[in-house]
């Protein structure tokens, strides 16, 4: 039998001071004009909602959702707001690895030809396979292990821990 053990990665207090160093330099880059963050609602909402607060700038927000299935070929919907030609955007990922989703959001976001696109991760995990051609910003790098909290889940649990884990699955008992 096994059991899983959570071991901390970051912490919230590495997280909270990552987040602040970042917002501090956007907030130089954006300052005095509005900026449009496009991110994934389901696992960036925690990362989106931490950093907008540390942000002192006018900041609209759309929300996109992928589908259960990512390998299949999907049609991002941006909402119905107002079209994103001449705005800065900012698209907000949780976690780059190979990019698929990520390459799709920012190629529909490029044809509503806004001013300017930045991408800014959580984390990034090392993939030979990376399907991104743009410029990427993250505030960590963590190897191939699942890492879970802060947002992310294992097996749909343990989203709203505060740092970030990876499972370590302990053997217990005596297996005869």
């Amino acid at each position: 039998m096994t059991e899983n053990k959570l071991l901390t990665v970051i912490t919230w207090q590495e997280i909270k001071a990552a987040i602040v160093k970042k917002a501090d330099e956007y907030t130089k880059i954006y300052d005095g004009v509005q900026l449009t963050i496009v991110a994934e609602l389901e696992s960036t909402f925690m990362f989106v909602s931490d950093f907008i607060r540390e942000l002192p700038l006018d900041v609209q927000i759309r929300f996109v959702s992928y589908p259960k299935d990512k390998e299949k070929n999907f049609d991002i919907e941006l909402g119905k707001y107002e079209a994103l030609k001449g705005r800065h955007v900012l698209i907000i990922n949780d976690m780059l690895y190979k990019g698929k989703g990520l390459k799709m959001i920012y190629d529909k976001i490029k044809l509503e030809e806004p001013q300017d696109i930045r991408v800014l991760t959580l984390l990034e995990k090392p993939s030979a396979k990376r399907l991104t051609t743009f410029p990427v910003e993250s505030l960590f790098q963590v190897h191939n292990d699942h890492v879970l909290g802060y947002g992310l889940t294992y097996n749909g649990s343990y989203r709203g821990l505060k740092s970030i884990y990876k499972v370590v699955e302990e053997k217990s008992g005596n297996v005869k």
